[in-house]
């Protein structure tokens, strides 16, 4: 069932994905009038950068699978803000025809222009965000209480071990209480890949580190991320909690994603069994979902990513219409939810209109 769910979904994302390559190809060709000779290398260009992507795959760990998908992650984010700006242009053309030259020259400067940027952006360090979470049942000498949420690192052979290190450098700077990872730690087996284990071992807290799978962790095979996280002494929650300090209580679930493998998806109801909601209860739940049924359990805080901000156009519209909470800090009654935007980035290393970031919360009593 699960290799026929995947040829299914792969099937759809491959049609997808080059039909956006035609699309922004036939704007380019049809808006600039181009000669025939002139369109074949728009296709060969397209063509060769657009496979890129599946060839870094097919590679595997040999070298040549680096340059190809640098190449292959970096197209697929300027086809994505292509599309965007194309469809503006289309639209443009349609109201001044007389005008739908110049329109595409301007989507083509514009497409380099904000790809170039959101190259660059993407390369800055996480940002620290710190925010103040009013909980009522938070006993008075817990008052600052910390929590730093990492959250979406995807870490894999084109990452950089030295940035990982630089992350945990200024994550055990922020001196947390405890350490949360909420999903996405890996993108692939990185158990012989002594940069990533060793920069990771350093992260330290008062109380420890927790974490919950992500849908990749399902996708690049659970049993290694949770022997990984054995020998890290990171704990990974998996539909049940735990109290730290004496009074808080840490709680986890598993992704969506889980449904139908050994553990299954998540189960707030079974996570939460024997949980003491008299106390402050924060939830890990690696998707922005189902916060109201939290908040009906008693959850004081919901702590998510995923969705990493869209990253770049259109993904940024598309998370705020399929995702309620999209990115940052919400309230429902007394209890809150917040989505990062991710301390790293999936795929085209490009950021737009976000930032990746690290977050620091500071537990204070609620006013009455």
């Amino acid at each position: 069932m699960h290799l026929i769910n995947f040829i299914m979904f792969f099937l759809i994302a491959i049609l997808i994905y080059f039909g956006m390559h035609y699309f922004v190809y036939w704007r380019i060709a049809n808006g600039l009038d181009l000669s025939k000779d002139f369109r074949n290398i728009i296709k060969i260009v397209f063509i060769v950068a657009g496979i890129s992507f599946f060839l870094s795959h097919l590679f595997g760990k040999s070298f040549w699978s680096i340059p190809f998908g640098w190449i292959g992650y970096v197209w697929m984010g300027i086809i994505s803000i292509a599309l965007s700006v194309f469809i503006l242009q289309m639209i443009a053309a349609w109201i001044f025809p007389s005008y739908a030259r110049l329109a595409t020259q301007i989507a083509i400067l514009l497409v380099v222009v904000v790809s170039g940027f959101s190259l660059a952006n993407a390369f800055w360090q996480p940002r620290i965000k710190e925010i103040r979470i009013p909980i009522g049942k938070l006993p008075a000498e817990l008052t600052g209480f910390s929590i730093v949420e990492l959250a979406d690192l995807h870490l894999e052979r084109l990452k950089s071990a030295k940035w990982l290190e630089s992350v945990v450098e200024i994550t055990n700077r922020l001196n947390p209480d405890v350490i949360v990872i909420v999903g996405d730690l890996t993108d692939e087996d990185i158990r012989d890949k002594p940069g990533f284990v060793n920069a990771l071992k350093r992260l330290s807290s008062k109380y420890g580190i927790f974490a919950v799978t992500g849908n990749h962790e399902y996708y690049h095979g659970l049993e290694a991320y949770y022997d990984l996280c054995d020998s890290l002494c990171i704990i990974v929650l998996k539909n049940n909690h735990v109290m730290v300090a004496n009074s808080v209580e840490i709680v986890g679930v598993n992704d969506e994603t889980g449904k139908g493998y050994p553990g299954g998806g998540p189960d707030l109801d079974k996570a939460m069994t024997g949980c003491d909601v008299t106390k402050p209860v924060i939830l890990l739940s690696h998707q922005p979902t189902h916060f109201k049924a939290a908040v009906k359990k008693g959850v004081d805080l919901q702590l998510s990513g995923h969705v990493h901000a869209g990253q770049i156009p259109p993904m940024d519209l598309i998370v705020m219409l399929f995702f309620k909470y999209a990115y940052g800090l919400y309230k429902l009654g007394s209890s809150f939810i917040y989505t990062t935007s991710g301390t790293d980035i999936w795929g085209p290393p490009m950021r737009l209109f976000s930032r990746s970031e690290i977050v620091k919360f500071i537990l204070i009593p609620a006013k009455s």
